[in-house]
């Protein structure tokens, strides 16, 4: 009886140890689960050790408004570049925004775009820009389009160092 009591105590403790709770096995696959907020969120990273560049990647989700949300981010040691991507939506407004960005410390070059979009005005927006420090020449543009009055709006802006000129352009358009 002794030993029946020793063996099940003994598979009980080695059970405890060896089994996962629920939230090491959502993290372990990836996602963490809030239950106080309802909200998951998946992580993902990612290394290749031949090249050295690095990934990581997150997606969030609210279940009471609905809301994603996704983000990326990408590395490389060996040229030093670096991206980052972002996304939002939300289903019950219909907006939505995306961003990105990108730098190479190699070159200095550096650009980055963003777009909006009002799900109650139905209104989008678009802004870019970029520079260039070979030439010290930086660019920047921006749209708004809005749907209900029919009217677009483009604008850019050029500017040279070296030479001192910026050249700029504007339209509207109904």
């Amino acid at each position: 009886m002794n030993r029946r009591i020793t063996l099940l105590a003994g598979l009980a403790v080695l059970g405890l140890l060896t089994a996962r709770s629920t939230a090491q096995a959502q993290y372990a696959a990836g996602a963490v689960y809030n239950p106080y907020t309802g909200t998951t969120v998946a992580k993902q990273a990612a290394y290749n050790p031949y090249t050295g560049t690095g990934a990581a990647s997150t997606t969030a989700y609210n279940p009471y408004t609905g809301t994603a949300a996704h983000s990326a981010t990408a590395y490389n040691p060996y040229t030093g570049t670096a991206a980052h991507s972002a996304t939002a939506y939300n289903p019950y407004t219909g907006s939505a925004a995306h961003t990105q960005s990108a730098y190479n410390p190699y070159t200095g070059a550096s650009a980055s775009s963003s777009t909006q979009h009002n799900g109650f005005t139905g209104t989008t927006t678009h802004q870019a820009s970029a520079y260039n420090p070979y030439t010290g020449t930086s660019a920047a543009s921006r749209s708004y389009t809005n749907p209900y009055t029919g009217t677009t709006a483009h604008a850019q802006a050029v500017h040279n160092p070296y030479t001192g000129n910026t050249a700029y352009h504007y339209n509207v358009r109904r």
